[in-house]
């Protein structure tokens, strides 16, 4: 779903770049009740970034950025306060992703071969990084980020908490 949600169109239009809703983010948080939830978001992740723009740093950064995010919101389980489990995926994304991505959007990043060098794209990012133009694409992230995890993640996995115990939710 993950993949479909981020890869397919009218989706995919949305899903890259500084200004991004990435609608599969809205499964993100399904590892706060499913194990092999961890497993089947950060799979969807990487294969989605395989189509980024931003090439294999996407694929590298954005997937371990998201399998992070599924573990802590795995761990934060035990919580049992389900709206903490978006705090992982938005924090981790608005912290790391603008990192390159507001980088790697600037004039000259186009001539480098993002599909297949990490390097030149880390020494780009470490060369070229301001925080003139991160804020406003963390800003940017961060709406995006918070209003697909908070406005669709949240109700689906209120759903699907019930769905898988229903008796429970029902006292």
């Amino acid at each position: 779903m993950y993949i479909v949600f981020t890869m397919l169109p009218p989706f995919n239009a949305i899903s890259y770049g500084a200004i991004q809703f990435r609608l599969g983010e809205s499964l993100v948080l399904l590892p706060f009740l499913l194990d092999e939830a961890v497993i089947g978001v950060v799979a969807g992740c990487l294969i989605a970034n395989l189509s980024s723009p931003f090439g294999l740093v996407d694929v590298v950064v954005g997937t371990t950025v998201t399998a992070l995010a599924a573990i802590l919101t795995r761990r934060l389980r035990t919580t049992g306060k389900p709206w903490l489990a978006a705090v992982p995926p938005i924090a981790l994304n608005v912290l790391i992703i603008p990192m390159y991505v507001s980088t790697l959007a600037l004039p000259g990043a186009t001539d480098l071969d993002l599909k297949f060098s990490l390097g030149e794209a880390v020494r780009f990012v470490l060369a070229h990084f301001s925080w003139k133009v991160y804020l406003p694409v963390a800003l940017s992230v961060l709406t995006g980020e918070a209003a697909v995890v908070i406005i669709l993640g949240l109700p689906v996995l209120a759903l699907i908490r019930r769905a898988i115990n229903p008796t429970k939710e029902a006292r």
